[in-house]
């Protein structure tokens, strides 16, 4: 026969339950004494790790425990918390960071509340904490990726004031490269104006190709991976780069001659060429130094890139965080903390991988490993330097219109000196009034795509309602791919970059006519 519960049993069992609820609290709870000893706690803090023992804080100051041993800035707040919540009649409420069972450092936010018996003497603390870890991590994303909304929302609008600036310089580029052939042709063969204008020629070229890759950095394109030498493109970031570097920076290159195939986008790589030497220069203090560019063959069929400076260097702890988004050494006006973690996605991205060598004090190297890949066709030969003389193939008719007086005098002496009749407008009004009242009067037009008061892609539309049969070709300073389609779907037969006029005007107008060689 059972004996009946006692006032000791019901002591018990009601123990049992608080002890339950105590230790099954979704918080943290831990009991100090007046001194802020530990008398109790719950293993909410242990989720990630390992169980704490009772031995190991039981009786320990708590900000002496293994949750704040580390943290020197909390062993001085402790002591003051506690003096502050017994001298209030509420909880303080805190934001901590803590260092889990598992030696994580983690983040928490604490309320602390004395106790006091039914003399209002000091009983006890009693200390909550939630761990606001993952929620502070997801706040810390939210925020990095508003940064990177902006500092997208700044590339694109960059991007359209490039493509527009772009048109109006490739105008002036277009003229000067085509003048320049004009001229050098007139003034006949030994004659003392051809040396300084091809001087002139090379400087227009080469800020022909500055155009180029200032545009192909601004330009949203998908990764295209092109089996290709690497040498050409660290070749044409490396022209690039010694225009827009200092003079007092020294920029060395020890590039393999073997080629070096590797399936790569130009751009992209470019890009993480251009992001590391910028960011060489600024290890630069002082603004002189020596950055170097190396392409060499690498064991296990890979290819090295590497970019190494004599600048400041970074300390280990800075060197383990270089690659995360939005950490930076540097002051808001000198960078966002993209460049490193976009050169990373990008070498990722190829297959590859990045990493870093430095010392401070001694500067830094980073060294790109590629696969290599199998060679593939040769490319073609770049183009030369001398005027392009007059193609056979002429004695057609050819409508051109260009609202630039400049390029359309240029464009009209290009194709009168390969030998077609050409009628020049500056205004595509007048030009499709022409084109109406005689019909049959031309075999092509050349349009400009970007005009006042219609864009090439109009004069295209229009020319195709006037006679159907009659081809088109639009140049652009600036062509991009929405372009490209947009002219295809009105029947355009070819878009031509306007920087390309003194080389590829001739040749795309006798090609679109059919016109072969010799005839």
């Amino acid at each position: 026969m059972s004996r009946p519960p006692t006032d000791l049993d019901d002591l018990r069992r009601s123990e049992q339950r608080l002890r339950a609820a105590f230790a099954q609290q979704f918080q943290f709870i831990a009991i100090l004494d007046p001194e802020g000893r530990v008398l109790d706690f719950n293993q909410q803090l242990s989720a990630d790790g390992p169980p704490v023992e009772p031995e190991q804080v039981i009786g320990v100051l708590f900000w002496q425990t293994l949750w704040w041993r580390d943290h020197a800035d909390m062993q001085a707040v402790w002591p003051a918390r506690l003096h502050t919540a017994a001298a209030t009649s509420g909880p303080v409420l805190a934001d901590d960071t803590f260092t889990s069972s598992s030696g994580e450092q983690r983040f928490a936010s604490a309320a602390v509340t004395a106790v006091r018996d039914a003399s209002g003497a000091l009983d006890c603390f009693i200390v909550q904490g939630t761990d606001t870890t993952e929620r502070m991590r997801s706040e810390a994303l939210k925020r990095a990726l508003e940064v990177q909304l902006r500092e997208t929302q700044k590339l694109e609008a960059i991007g359209t004031l490039a493509g527009g600036i772009a048109h109006d310089f490739n105008n002036i580029l277009g003229a000067i490269l085509g003048n320049l052939s004009l001229a050098s042709e007139a003034v006949g063969p030994g004659h003392a104006a051809l040396a300084p204008l091809a001087q002139i020629r090379i400087a227009g070229r080469r800020a022909r190709e500055l155009v180029h890759q200032i545009l192909a950095f601004s330009r949203r394109q998908p990764q295209e991976l092109v089996a290709q030498p690497l040498r050409p493109v660290v070749d044409e970031t490396l022209a690039l780069l010694r225009s827009t570097l200092p003079t007092a920076v020294q920029l060395d290159a020890v590039l393999e001659a073997e080629p070096l195939w590797v399936q790569a986008d130009a751009t992209q790589v470019q890009q993480v060429l251009v992001n590391l030497c910028t960011n060489a220069w600024h290890a630069l203090h002082g603004g002189r130094g020596r950055i170097e560019v190396g392409l060499g063959a690498a064991p296990g069929q890979q290819v090295r890139l590497w970019v190494a400076d004599n600048g400041v260097g970074m300390a280990p702890t800075t060197r383990e965080r270089i690659f995360e988004p939005f950490f930076t050494t540097k002051s808001v006006d000198e960078g966002t903390g993209l460049g490193l973690s976009v050169v990373h996605g990008i070498v990722t991205a190829h297959g590859g991988a990045i990493s870093v060598d430095s010392t401070p004090g001694q500067g830094s190297r980073f060294t790109i490993l590629l696969p290599r890949t199998p060679a593939g066709p040769l490319l073609p030969e770049p183009a030369s330097d001398m005027p392009v003389p007059a193609r056979a193939g002429g004695g057609h008719r050819v409508l051109y219109i260009d609202d630039d007086e400049t390029m359309a005098l240029v464009g009209g002496g290009l194709l009168q000196r390969a030998g077609h009749t050409v009628e020049v407008f500056q205004d595509a009004a007048q030009a499709l009034a022409a084109l109406r009242e005689r019909p049959a009067a031309f075999d092509l037009v050349v349009t400009d795509y970007n005009m006042p008061r219609f864009s090439g892609v109009e004069v295209a539309r229009e020319v195709a309602r006037i006679r159907p049969a009659l081809p088109v070709v639009i140049t652009s300073g600036y062509v991009s791919q929405a372009l490209c389609a947009e002219a295809a779907a009105v029947g355009v037969r070819h878009v031509l970059h306007k920087e390309n006029t003194l080389e590829e005007l001739c040749e795309t107008v006798r090609r679109v006519l059919d016109v072969e060689p010799g005839s």
